[in-house]
């Protein structure tokens, strides 16, 4: 491992410690951790947690890995997501949660840092947050494609796609010079649900040449949006909801 790779996973391990301690005590996350093995004292915690020590680049690899199989991202998103009576699902409650977003970061860059992605790809407003930290954490560049073209840019992707609240045809603007034939794609989005934001992502994405590699969300509902995943794209998502 490159020295500003160990650097960069000893520091995800770190925050992702940091940010769970949000919505965890210290006894559960050492017990979620030595039921996989890692057992930490709660000095070690402490110290990885305040920043006064770094966990080694190999204990820090462990501790992503470990994260990642138990869904730490997941029991966060569960403590904190708010599903009213009427099953409505309070997305900006998560969406915006910086705790929550470092551990999306966290598990991204593990899971699929090896497909050397290169952009991020997402649709404004809500997907913003989590696609500027999905991008930090894999050294990406973000790409967000609005509902409107902006003054002073002259060529953009366009695609039109249905959205039914209220019912309309929406289209989504992409300038022209974000996305390449070479570029390795990951698309972000707060909440899949219908799929129809994600398949005019990967539209985008298909109409410059470029790959999509995984599809990222903080929440799930149905199964609908599964149709919109493109073939052999790796999917990150911290809770499913059934519709």
């Amino acid at each position: 491992m490159r020295k500003h790779e160990s650097g960069r996973v000893q520091l995800l391990a770190a925050e992702s410690l940091k940010a769970l301690r949000g919505f965890m005590s210290g006894k559960e996350i050492l017990e979620l951790l030595e039921e996989s093995g890692l057992r930490l004292t709660p000095v070690d915690l402490s110290r990885y947690v305040t920043g006064a020590v770094l966990p080694s680049p190999q204990r820090a690899l462990e501790i992503l890995q470990l994260l990642a199989e138990k869904n730490a991202l997941g029991i966060a998103i569960k403590r904190a997501l708010v599903v009213d009576e009427r099953g409505v699902v309070n997305v900006a409650r998560v969406a915006y949660d910086a705790k929550i977003l470092r551990l999306a970061a966290a598990r991204v860059y593990f899971e699929i840092g090896n497909l050397k992605v290169n952009k991020v790809l997402t649709a404004a407003v809500n997907g913003l947050p989590l696609a500027a930290f999905v991008a930090n954490a894999l050294d990406a560049e973000l790409c967000a494609a609005r509902q409107e073209m902006e003054p002073g840019i002259d060529n953009y992707v366009e695609v039109r796609y249905f959205a039914p609240d209220p019912p309309r045809y929406a289209r989504l603007y992409l300038p022209s010079f974000m996305l390449r034939s070479s570029d390795k794609v990951v698309i972000v989005d707060d909440l899949l649900r219908t799929g129809r934001t994600l398949k005019a992502l990967c539209e985008l994405a298909s109409a410059k040449g470029a790959s999509v590699e995984a599809v990222v969300s903080l929440v799930a509902v149905g199964e609908e949006w599964r149709r919109s995943v493109p073939e052999g794209a790796k999917v990150i998502v911290g809770v499913e909801i059934e519709s």
